[in-house]
């Protein structure tokens, strides 16, 4: 018997070794050399808004041969200045972009994301001009509320701009469970219909980020595709929520179930876009609201009523207007270019913008701040003498 149990104790070890072995091939050679998964990409809670860790560097790599460069700055954002300037020039206008990660824009280089277009783009218009963005990953409409407050605001900016994408609206109030969610704003609603706002919880990181720092799981769960396929198992039983994912109601990066109850889309939508407009008026900024176009719907030519994201750009265009915040619906920009040049906007393997669609976005709104003197004369009036107003759309 002692002989049996030291041979099951032999194979025993001999085969922990195997593993052993194979794993450190794998996590040294195989995937650190030959099948290279994207880099980590670290976060951190300060100032009570969840951000990249400072000064860190990371290079994606996409299904197309693709690689793109993300530098973290010193106050944690990708971004091609290494830190932003709390001083202010009285000649430059300053400009905020607040936004998930279409702001943040991991899948183009960082000098071709389009606040830094949008810098360009204003200096070639003869205005001083210099762009601060602060994207953050998965970020919903509650959360640009949450970085406006706690971090936007100490840089004194002359304009904010807050970029919404289809999937910002629901999230915010749905109590989604994923690696650091629980670190954004959410707001929920009492029997009344009074809004609270649920505080953010500081990140730490977890399982999934002790997990996240092997080469051989980022290679496996990431670029396999395999999240996709256990997102909804990992949603259950990993974090304890209730997400069921499934492809077919995907839309515009958004799952049109979560789309039904438009009314309460309105509620939470007028209370942040008031909250934000409240802090305009307090700290002296203009405040524009910039919306992703129904990409789909312009590709395939049909009528964008045909489409269930529509309603979202409707309800935006309708709350903005209603409280008299600019609103630059993009759906008209991208499709008038791609009428005139059949090029798409994102990626044949991934929805966010591609450099074309940044350029697009960079130069639209540019054109907006440019030629609107209300824009610019209210914070800066020898600027605003240099430009004639025009109708935003």
């Amino acid at each position: 018997m002692a002989g049996s149990n030291t041979g099951r104790l032999g194979k025993l070890a001999l085969l922990c070794g195997s593993l052993l072995v194979c794993f450190v091939a794998l996590e040294f050679i195989v995937f650190r050399w030959i099948l290279v998964p994207d880099d980590l990409l670290p976060n951190v809670t300060i100032n009570e808004v969840v951000r990249y860790m400072p000064k860190t560097e990371a290079v994606f790599r996409h299904p197309d041969g693709r690689n793109s460069l993300v530098t973290i700055n010193a106050d944690g954002w990708n971004a091609t200045k290494p830190k932003y300037q709390i001083d202010k020039q009285a000649d430059r206008l300053r400009v905020a972009v607040i936004g998930d990660s279409y702001v943040h824009a991991s899948f183009v280089d960082v000098d071709k994301a389009f606040p830094e277009v949008l810098e360009r783009q204003l200096q070639s218009r003869g205005l001083k001009s210099e762009v601060y963005r602060f994207g953050m990953d998965g970020a919903p409409l509650s959360q640009h509320l949450q970085v406006l407050r706690n971090e936007v605001l100490t840089y004194r900016p002359d304009i904010v701009v807050v970029q919404l994408i289809h999937n910002d609206f629901d999230e915010a109030y749905r109590l989604m469970r994923t690696r650091y969610t629980s670190s954004f704003l959410k707001l929920s609603s009492d029997q009344n219909g009074n809004i609270i706002e649920i505080p953010p919880s500081p990140f730490r990181p977890g399982l999934a980020d002790f997990m996240r720092s092997f080469a051989t799981f980022r290679y496996l769960y990431y670029e396999t595709n395999l999240y996709l396929t256990l997102k909804s198992y990992i949603s259950r039983y990993f974090w304890g929520g209730d997400e069921e994912y499934r492809p077919e109601f995907i839309s515009s990066a958004v799952d049109i179930r979560n789309l039904q109850e438009p009314e309460m889309l309105k509620l939470y939508t007028r209370y942040i876009f008031e909250q934000l407009q409240q802090l305009s008026r307090t700290h002296g900024f203009k405040l524009v609201l910039t919306m992703d176009g129904v990409r789909d719907a312009i590709y395939s030519g049909k009528p964008i009523t045909e489409y269930e994201v529509a309603k979202l750009n409707g309800i935006a265009g309708e709350m903005a207007g209603s409280l008299g915040i600019p609103f630059i619906d993009l759906h008209a920009t991208f499709a008038e270019h791609y009428d005139a040049n059949k090029q798409r906007f994102e990626f044949a393997y991934d929805w966010h913008w591609n450099e074309l669609g940044n350029q697009v976005v960079g130069s639209k709104i540019a054109d907006v701040i440019a030629n609107d003197s209300g824009l610019l004369s209210a914070v800066q009036p020898t600027l605003g003498k240099r430009t004639q107003a025009v109708e935003l759309r």
